[in-house]
């Protein structure tokens, strides 16, 4: 981008529309991305950008465009809807199609928006010959604030609606070697996508065995407002006696309506365990492992489950391509959260979703898993040590897995991927309904 220009861009009171146009004298045509003026830019926040498609002609038909991959931060489409309208330009009438996409950036400072591709066709009148153009609109440069208050490297959300429920089970720590107790936290927030409410910290210490369960992530949109909600679980067990002092939990999230950093914190959790006078340090290990065993089997089970699941989906599934480019695609941006939160099950799960997408044809071998099959497909062991490692974690609830470099080598197969298969998800562009 032109640097002189660049002052211009960074400004969020302004429209900032970059366009392209093409065309003859017989019918013409543009895109253009923008973002709506007089507003703040705040990380974790939901900006709107809008992706503006112009004709002089009659209709649009065969509209496909291609989000691009944003550093620190996500572009996605999060439903459907367009907007329809006209303006005069020169004198000369342009019919509109747009279509409103949501940003969310992860940090503050200046982020940039990739070039987006678009394609659509259209006629200078009923029933004349359509003509085809294709576009790139140029990069926008975004200047995002910090909300004060926030410390450098902090996680925030950017919301004026948040709403933040938890439960204790049992409410007290009144328990003994071989009891549980678990903590339940419902949150939902407007104008934000579930997937990025970060997961629950995992308290651990000898004694106390903590077992994170899957989350439950939801997005609802009601014309138009988006609205993520959020559950997480977190079940401890006492294997031993002592005095353990659960810490509570701090969420933060910036009202931009008001101005002002909030807070909720969800209360610790105190237990003094004692052991019980008729039981011996035999039997309260064996209630202690009969615990750990009641909870672990109904997750391996569902773990067992989903495998022959996907492993079912990928042998007699078959998808429009088109449709396969837009699952593939949102598929691999949960992905991407999932290891950047460090979040094993969201991570597992979203592995099998995005496989199902890929032209990966099914093992000749019934033991091969399908996560082997990734690795086998462009022929990489680190992938397929790293996928066991995730395994291995998920079954452990090992809260000290990473995913950078499990996401590392995905995105390194995802593009070998594609460049044995070109004509995969990755490299077209999406058919929507103008």
């Amino acid at each position: 981008m032109n640097r002189y220009f660049l002052p211009f861009v960074l400004m969020p009171a302004l429209l900032l529309p970059v366009s392209v146009v093409s065309g003859d004298d017989d019918v013409k045509a543009s895109a253009n991305i923008s973002i709506g003026a007089g507003q703040d830019l705040w990380a974790g926040q939901q900006i709107t950008l809008y992706l503006d498609l112009k004709t002089t002609g009659f209709s649009f038909s065969n509209t496909r465009f291609n989000l691009p991959e944003v550093k620190d931060g996500f572009l996605m489409q999060t439903d459907t809807t367009t907007i329809k309208l006209t303006e005069k330009t020169n004198g000369q009438d342009w019919q509109v199609v747009r279509y409103p996409l949501a940003f969310y950036p992860q940090q503050s400072g200046i982020l940039e928006i990739p070039p987006v591709n678009v394609r659509f066709s259209t006629s200078s009148g009923y029933g004349r010959e359509e003509k085809d153009f294709e576009f790139q609109t140029n990069p926008m440069e975004l200047s995002v604030k910090s909300p004060p208050g926030v410390k450098p490297g902090e996680l925030v959300i950017t919301t004026s609606s948040f709403q933040l429920d938890y439960n204790w089970q049992p409410e007290t720590g009144a328990a003994k070697v071989g009891d549980a107790v678990t903590l339940t936290v419902k949150r939902s927030a407007g104008d934000i996508s579930a997937m990025l409410l970060p997961p629950l910290p995992v308290f651990r210490t000898d004694g106390l065995a903590a077992y994170p369960q899957s989350p439950l992530v939801q997005d609802r949109t009601d014309r138009g407002d988006l609205t993520g909600e959020r559950s997480d679980s977190i079940t401890w067990v006492v294997e031993k006696p002592g005095t353990y002092e659960v810490p509570g939990i701090r969420f933060q999230w910036w009202d931009p309506v008001r101005s002002e950093l909030k807070q909720q914190v969800v209360p610790g959790l105190s237990m003094d365990i004692m052991q019980a006078g008729n039981d011996t340090p035999d039997s309260a290990n064996g209630a202690s492992e009969r615990q750990r065993w009641t909870i672990l089997k109904p997750l391996l089970l569902v773990l067992t489950a989903g495998l022959l699941a996907v492993t079912g989906w990928l042998r007699f599934s078959k998808k429009p391509g088109a449709q396969t480019a837009d699952n593939e695609r949102a598929a691999f941006g949960k992905l991407k959260v999932a290891c950047k939160t460090n979040s094993t099950a969201q991570a597992h799960a979203a592995i099998h979703s995005w496989i199902s997408f890929l032209p990966i044809k099914p093992p000749g071998n019934p033991q091969t898993t399908t996560l082997k099959m990734l690795g086998n497909a462009i022929g990489d062991n680190r992938l397929e040590k790293e996928l066991i490692r995730l395994e291995e974690a998920l079954v452990l609830f090992d809260s000290n897995w990473q995913g950078k470099r499990l996401l590392a080598l995905l995105q390194d197969a995802r593009d070998e991927i594609n460049r044995q298969d070109p004509a995969t998800p990755h490299t077209q562009l999406l058919p929507l309904n103008p």
